[in-house]
C-alpha cells in the first residue's frame, strides 16, 4: 500500500474549505443585496413607515424566515438602504469634474444634480425624500468636501457666509425640499435652477450673477440610478 501524503490531503481539504467558504460568502452577499434592493424599492413606494419584513422577502422572492439570516431587524435593512443610496449620491457629488474651478459653479452643479433626480429618476428621488435623516447622512458624507469648496469660495471673495455649518444644512435641506415638491407635482420644470439661484444668492452672490451661473449647461457626471429613467435627456445631470 503506497504511503499516504497527509500534507497533500490537508492542503486539498484547506482549498476545498476555502472554496466552499468563498461560495457561501458570495451567496450571502448576493442575497443580502437582493433584499436591500427590494427594501429600497418598497421604501420608494410606501415610505419607511410602510416597510414590512414580509414585503421585503416577498419582493425578493425569498422565504420570510431567511430575512433574519442576513439582517438583525427592519432597522438594519433600512440602514443598508441608506448607506448604499446616500453613499452613492455622496460619491457622485464629491467626484464632480475637476474642470469646475469656480466654487460658485461647483455649488450650483451639485445642487442641480441632486434636484434633477426628481426629473430623471423618480424612484431614487422618492427613496431619498422618504428615508429618515437622508439629508443629515448626506451632509455627514459630503461635509468635508463641501466645507473645502465653500471655504475656497469665501477665501476668494466669492461667498460671504458667516455660519458655514448652518448654511450647508440649509442648502442640502433645500435641495431635498425642492425634490419633494417636484415629485408631488407642486413644482414644474427648472425648479433646479431656481433652487441653485437661491442657494448662491444665500451664499452672497448678487442675484444676476447667481441666475447666470445657475443657468449654465451642466457638465456630464455620474449620479446613482435605480431602474428605468423618465428623463428628458441622456445625462441625469444635464
Amino acid at each position: 500500500m503506497p504511503p499516504v501524503n497527509l500534507a497533500a490531503m490537508t492542503t486539498d481539504t484547506q482549498h476545498t474549505s476555502a472554496a466552499q467558504g468563498s461560495r457561501a460568502e458570495r451567496r450571502r452577499a448576493r442575497v443580502r443585496a437582493e433584499m436591500t434592493v427590494a427594501a429600497r424599492a418598497l421604501i420608494a413606494e410606501k415610505g419607511v413607515a410602510g416597510l414590512r419584513v414580509s414585503d421585503v422577502t416577498e419582493r425578493a422572492d425569498l422565504a420570510f424566515g431567511s430575512f433574519y439570516t442576513y439582517f438583525d431587524s427592519k432597522a438594519d435593512v433600512i440602514e443598508a438602504v441608506i448607506a448604499d443610496t446616500v453613499g452613492a449620491l455622496a460619491d457622485a457629488l464629491i467626484s464632480l469634474p475637476s474642470s469646475l474651478d469656480d466654487p460658485a459653479e461647483r455649488v450650483s452643479v451639485a445642487c442641480r444634480g441632486i434636484v434633477r433626480l426628481a426629473y430623471h429618476d423618480r424612484e431614487l428621488a422618492r427613496l431619498l425624500v422618504n428615508l429618515e435623516r437622508a439629508e443629515a447622512r448626506l451632509e455627514e458624507m459630503v461635509g468635508g468636501q463641501a466645507h473645502t469648496v465653500m471655504t475656497a469660495g469665501i477665501d476668494a471673495g466669492r461667498f460671504t457666509v458667516e455660519d458655514l455649518p448652518t448654511f450647508l444644512v440649509f442648502a442640502i435641506s433645500g435641495c431635498f425640499a425642492i425634490m419633494r415638491g417636484i415629485l408631488e407635482g407642486r413644482l414644474g420644470d427648472d425648479a433646479d435652477i431656481t433652487c441653485a439661484t437661491a442657494i448662491l444668492a444665500g451664499a452672497g452672490l448678487g442675484y444676476a450673477e447667481a441666475v447666470e451661473i445657475a443657468r449654465r449647461p451642466l457638465p456630464r457626471f455620474d449620479l446613482p440610478v435605480s431602474g428605468p429613467r423618465t428623463d428628458r435627456s441622456d445625462n441625469p445631470a444635464g
